[in-house]
């Protein structure tokens, strides 16, 4: 080998070398930026000098099909809950309290009452509140169960081993 060819294999070295260098440079940011950086929700993927609180969820469901409302949903059991399609996180029924199917009735005098349901069709349908705890993270940008933010009004979805049921919040609490 002559000078000139070791010269340009040094050259072309460094070369490979500085391009390499780069290419790690962007990786470790981009991993710094997706770790630390908060994302659109306002939370960053790790959660460092955040503690963890517990959260109080008030939960309407609404139509429920179940004939034995009573042991669906006991408690202190624990379910899965699943926000707006997030991943599904453990939490556990406080209370429940089943709602009154009514339908408004006018009265003679020209007054509405609120009456029980006559329908036969509407038997098994049943409207539940159901008080939910777990754990979250909160900041100034709002309550979070997982990394998704947790609004009044956001749907979930319970799911315990027997079902599956639809609802949404009504209030939220630390």
């Amino acid at each position: 080998m002559t000078a000139s060819q070791n010269s340009q294999n040094l050259r072309q070295n460094l070369r490979e070398n500085w391009v390499n260098l780069g290419a790690i440079a962007i990786l470790v940011l981009s991993l710094i930026y997706v770790c630390f950086v908060p994302g659109p929700e306002g939370l960053p993927l790790i959660k460092i000098g955040l503690p963890e609180r517990t959260i109080t969820l008030e939960v309407s469901i609404m139509g429920m099909n179940d004939a034995d409302l009573a042991t669906t949903f006991r408690q202190g059991e624990a379910i899965q809950v699943s926000i707006n399609n997030a991943p599904e996180l453990p939490m556990r029924v406080k209370a429940t309290q089943a709602i009154p199917r009514t339908v408004a009735s006018t009265q003679r005098d020209g007054t509405l009452k609120a009456q029980p349901d006559p329908r036969p069709e509407m038997q098994f349908s049943n409207n539940l509140q159901l008080t939910l705890e777990g754990q979250g993270y909160a900041n100034d940008k709002g309550v979070f169960l997982g990394l998704k933010r947790t609004r009044i009004g956001a749907t979930l979805k319970l799911r315990t081993p027997d079902f599956d049921a639809p609802g949404s919040i009504v209030s939220l609490s630390l």
